[in-house]
């Protein structure tokens, strides 16, 4: 029996190492072009540029310049007087003008090609610790410029290839073998994740699913060993991970990350059947977790912008309105925000089902550069397979008598309001910015949407077996 055991852990092994090494070469390189080239190579350098930026700017007048934040660094005898007059913090058609005007001499400050401006303009949506954590890397690596970017970009890429390993090892404990290759391979196919990961600096996408895998494999490890694994330890681990996200990306997708966290929970209170008393008692004491942290972030963020803006009033105020421009389309910030017919209504639920959920639904899902594709398969197509193998397992499940089959259906459905949430509390958001918010429908809603489908294949063909 030890020997089987073994046997089945170093294949078990092998199959991780082989999803992390093709999930890592793809995100790195697009070698298996799962996006387009062009897609891949040109996709958000507007962010990207705000990493190199300020570790250009580093460089030249130290990490905590600008309070620490991302920016670009830019020539005001280049720019307009009209944008030099307005408010490059408040105003983002201007602050955009001048990001989108110099981001592509950024690398070459930071390359040393050329010499880095004086001026710069602060990108302040949230603490920039992305760029510090790799600008401390760099100043660690014996390396030139050129190649420490490179080894950057690897370690990031590298991350998120194991936190998408991590999560197929526990569909593969907990399901089987032939489930997690089902889901493994939706997964390695979704372009948006290859985008999101091979994008640079910016997008550290490992860090959203930070906090849920923390909690799932936590929740994992208490299921099999109760006394091993304490609530407290659960909890400890929680707050560092939520820490790491904010730290990375600040308030950035804030609602869907949070939420994730719940989904592992309510996943293990299903299976173990827990009295609802436990259960509100662990997703309170996760919620005031997070909340701590969140309170953190909010209290470096506003030293940050108090240091900038030079007083805590317009701190505040800042962050009064940023809230209220993501979430209507009222505050007249922009410019482009400012009430108008276009927006009439916008606080209703037909605007919100026609002008965003709709469109994310309709996005394209798999945009595959290896393989000419007649027709876009919108995001409502997986969704619907979903669905579809979601009443699969639940019908097949019951001759098996095994409650982890409908307790997976059951937490992808419910998860389904991470991504909603945003789409929903922040529409201004996800309005404006459809080259970015379609990575949300990943966290997690879409991975454990693979694990069914997964589990659907594996059951519907164990099935068949039995009958012949």
């Amino acid at each position: 029996m030890h020997n089987i055991l073994n046997r089945l852990k170093k294949k078990r092994s092998v199959f991780y190492i082989i999803c992390f090494a093709l999930l890592l070469t793809s995100f790195y390189t697009n070698a298996f072009r799962i996006i387009p080239d062009h897609r891949y190579h040109d996709y958000e350098t507007f962010v990207e540029a705000l990493v190199v930026g300020k570790m250009a700017k580093a460089q030249k007048d130290g990490v905590f310049f600008a309070s620490g934040f991302t920016g670009v660094n830019y020539d005001k005898t280049q720019v307009p007087d009209s944008i030099l007059a307005g408010d490059q913090i408040n105003d983002l058609l201007i602050r955009d003008h001048i990001i989108i005007q110099f981001k592509g001499s950024q690398p070459d400050y930071f390359l040393k090609k050329e010499k880095t401006p004086e001026d710069y303009c602060v990108y302040v949506s949230h603490s920039g610790g992305n760029a510090l954590f790799w600008y401390a890397i760099h100043k660690v690596l014996p390396f030139d410029n050129l190649t420490d970017y490179q080894i950057l970009r690897f370690i990031n890429c590298a991350l998120l290839a194991l936190c998408f390993m991590l999560f197929t090892g526990w569909i593969c404990r907990n399901f089987g073998f032939a489930a997690a290759l089902v889901a493994f391979i939706f997964t390695f196919l979704s372009s948006w994740l290859v985008l999101f990961g091979g994008n640079g600096l910016w997008w550290a996408l490992w860090n959203f699913y930070a906090p849920f895998l923390t909690m799932l494999l936590l929740l994992e490890k208490k299921h099999l060993s109760p006394d091993k694994v304490p609530v407290k330890k659960i909890l400890i681990w929680l707050f560092v991970a939520v820490l790491i996200k904010l730290f990375f990306s600040g308030l950035e997708f804030i609602s869907t990350a949070m939420l994730a966290i719940f989904i592992p929970i309510v996943y293990y209170a299903i299976l173990e059947k827990w009295k609802v008393i436990d259960f509100i008692k662990l997703s309170v004491q996760s919620a005031l977790v997070a909340g701590i942290a969140i309170v953190l972030q909010f209290g470096a963020l506003i030293f940050q912008l108090r240091y900038l803006l030079e007083s805590y009033n317009s701190a505040f105020q800042y962050l009064s309105n940023a809230f209220l421009r993501r979430s209507s389309f009222k505050s007249g910030l922009s410019g482009a925000d400012l009430d108008s017919d276009r927006f009439a209504g916008s606080g209703s639920l037909s605007f919100l089902w026609n002008n965003v959920i709709k469109d994310y639904l309709r996005g394209n899902a798999f945009e595959w550069g290896f393989v000419s594709m007649p027709f876009d398969v919108w995001f409502v197509i997986p969704i619907g397979l979903t669905i579809l193998f979601g009443g699969i397992v639940f019908f097949l499940s019951k001759k098996t008598g095994n409650r982890k089959y409908n307790t997976l259906v059951v937490t992808t459905f419910v998860s389904a309001v991470c991504p909603l949430s945003w789409y929903v509390i922040f529409k201004e958001h996800s309005f404006w910015h459809p080259q970015i918010d379609f990575i949300i429908w990943y966290m997690p809603f879409m991975l454990l949407g693979f694990s069914v489908i997964g589990v659907g294949c594996n059951l519907f063909y164990n099935c068949k077996l039995k009958r012949k």
